[in-house]
């Protein structure tokens, strides 16, 4: 693996993403928009006043640069650019150094504060778009390499359980879980914090777990090393069963124009849906029964208390799941269905 380092003025950066040949959807990446009100505040705030940032780790494909870390960063320069956001209330004032007409250093006060891009001052405006972000790019590389990078950069960082989980994938199910995690029914399911903190990933690995799940192995405990072992072994398995997942959502994509379910009943309901069509039968009956569930889940107390606390206790799963059994056990045959 090879890297090499150049800077990037921010009106470059700008320029770069208008053109739309910065893209922020690496697998690896985290998604963006973590960070605080704040935070991107402070991050502007540091460029201004000469604080060191750390390097953008990069890497080029297909005639665009892909953010492996550091999208936050440049995002957040991209957005404050483009007036998307003011800085916040606390950001702290900048003094900059010029010269009068006698040569002498002159101190001047600016007001970052509630300020969006076009209201700064001209001469911080003019003073930010020449300011630069480091770019790192990596370049005769394995994804395996890129994977371990990712994880040292990030090592001691605040990433949650399910993005530290993306580093120890393997290529194959990344790619798969990546597919299925952005595909659009899921947008329809999540909002976008869920989207964002990588439940969207591990709603799908929790269904793949759901649908590897047989009388020889059990993988109904949703627990964090439950998860990860499952991750950690089983690719073939769950190669296989991709497909008819993927038909699955298309499904669920083209009979819902929106569906809001609690995050524990996402993975029941997807496992439905694989089951529906890997056994043939009717996805319309099953869309109906999702509907009643809807309509009926206030009174249905049962269900309720299997979604409550401990929900991803193997016990609580496990009662999840065979309601949800039972549901396709009563669907019909779906004559000339194709995939």
């Amino acid at each position: 693996m090879k890297t090499s380092s150049k800077d990037r003025n921010l009106a470059w950066i700008k320029n770069q993403a208008k053109k739309g040949n910065i893209a922020f959807d690496h697998k690896l990446q985290r998604p963006t928009g973590q960070w605080s009100p704040l935070d991107k505040s402070l991050l502007i705030h540091s460029l201004l006043i000469g604080f060191p940032i750390n390097p953008i780790y990069v890497i080029e494909e297909y005639g665009k640069i892909y953010t492996i870390d550091g999208s936050q960063r440049t995002s957040t320069c991209i957005d404050y650019l483009n007036d998307k956001f003011a800085l916040s209330q606390k950001t702290p004032d900048i003094v900059l150094l010029s010269n009068d007409e006698e040569n002498k250093t002159v101190e001047t006060t600016y007001e970052l504060a509630g300020k969006k891009f076009s209201k700064l001052d001209p001469e911080v405006q003019e003073m930010l778009l020449t300011l630069s972000l480091t770019f790192c790019t990596i370049s005769n590389y394995t994804d395996d390499e890129v994977r371990e990078m990712f994880r040292r950069q990030n090592n001691g960082r605040p990433l949650n359980a399910k993005h530290l989980r993306v580093v120890y994938e393997s290529d194959q199910f990344s790619d798969v879980i990546f597919s299925l995690a952005t595909h659009p029914f899921m947008e329809k399911l999540l909002t976008k914090t869920q989207r964002k903190n990588g439940s969207d990933r591990d709603l799908i690995i929790q269904t793949l777990m759901l649908i590897c799940t047989d009388n020889e192995n059990d993988y109904t405990s949703f627990r964090k090393n439950n998860i990860d072992a499952f991750v950690a072994s089983h690719d073939e398995e769950v190669l296989n069963e991709v497909p008819t997942l993927k038909f699955a959502l298309d499904e669920f994509d083209t009979n819902f124009e929106e569906l809001k379910l609690k995050a524990t009943t996402i993975p029941m309901v997807l496992y439905a849906g694989w089951r529906v069509l890997d056994e043939h039968k009717s996805f319309t009956e099953l869309v109906d029964k999702i509907n009643d569930f809807i309509g009926g889940y206030e009174e249905n107390e049962e269900y309720r208390e299997l979604a409550s606390s401990g929900t991803s206790a193997a016990d609580k799963v496990k009662g999840r799941l065979n309601y949800w059994d039972n549901i396709v056990d009563g669907i019909g045959s779906e004559k000339n269905i194709e995939q």
